[in-house]
């Protein structure tokens, strides 16, 4: 059974339709990639399996549970939670701080368990520094390990390499494969092109709020509409 399964998810903003008949299913220990141009509707469809909008029209479900009316807070207690593409940590506060609080939404008892999720981040060395002063890169980890300090079953990961140099994406990468092969369902949104086709099993392509493919690393770099509409651009590094 699958962890996360959108079904026919339907975003219309008055008379625009941002996401058009979206079917996506992440199962655990599986690392499935959405990508495409910016304003594809990647985004709007993470907002509408997290709650942050209701869809128009789909269905999602979580562990075979149609979640779809649910609010956000109680979609994150039962174990989906998200990063976001513009960084929302909290800067007044240190790096383990952040990791506290999110830690503290599901049990009081935190204090080995954030220290263990700054270990699998890399950032127990700069724990007691302020979100402030740390870098891009090493901030979008942090978000990650807020996430982790929840507990979830499901992470939906919003464009999570942005500001990471080609060191940092690479230990990234393995990082997100070590988390799956620990059971972990994870979505990602990513316009690493490289990133996305080394560490996902499954990729599904969004152009205009649409689903123009779904499939493999391979078959996905091999598909001509996909070539056209997104990887002629995005991936000429690969």
């Amino acid at each position: 059974m699958s962890l996360l399964e959108a079904r026919g998810i339907t975003v219309r903003f008055g008379g625009n339709l941002a996401v058009s008949d979206v079917d996506l299913t992440v199962e655990a220990g599986q690392i499935v990639g959405l990508i495409g141009p910016n304003g594809a509707g990647k985004t709007t469809t993470f907002n509408a399996l997290t709650g942050m909008l209701t869809p128009t029209a789909g269905t999602v479900m979580l562990e075979g549970r149609n979640v779809t009316g649910w609010p956000t807070f109680r979609r994150a207690q039962e174990g989906l939670a998200r990063t976001f593409q513009r960084l929302e940590v909290f800067t007044s506060l240190t790096v383990r701080e952040n990791i506290r609080m999110a830690a503290e939404l599901k049990s009081r008892d935190t204090a080995e368990h954030v220290d263990h999720i700054l270990e699998q981040v890399g950032l127990t060395a700069i724990a007691d520094d302020s979100a402030s002063a740390i870098s891009t890169g090493m901030a979008r980890l942090l978000e990650v390990g807020r996430a982790l300090a929840t507990r979830p079953k499901v992470l939906l990961l919003d464009e999570p390499a942005s500001g990471q140099d080609e060191s940092e994406t690479e230990r990234f990468g393995e990082f997100l494969e070590e988390l799956a092969a620990d059971g972990l369902a994870i979505l990602m949104v990513e316009h690493d092109v490289p990133l996305v086709m080394r560490v996902c099993q499954r990729i599904v392509v969004l152009d205009f709020g649409q689903v123009i493919a779904r499939g493999t690393p391979a078959e996905i770099q091999a598909n001509e509409a996909v070539l056209d509409a997104y990887l002629g651009s995005a991936a000429g590094g690969m």
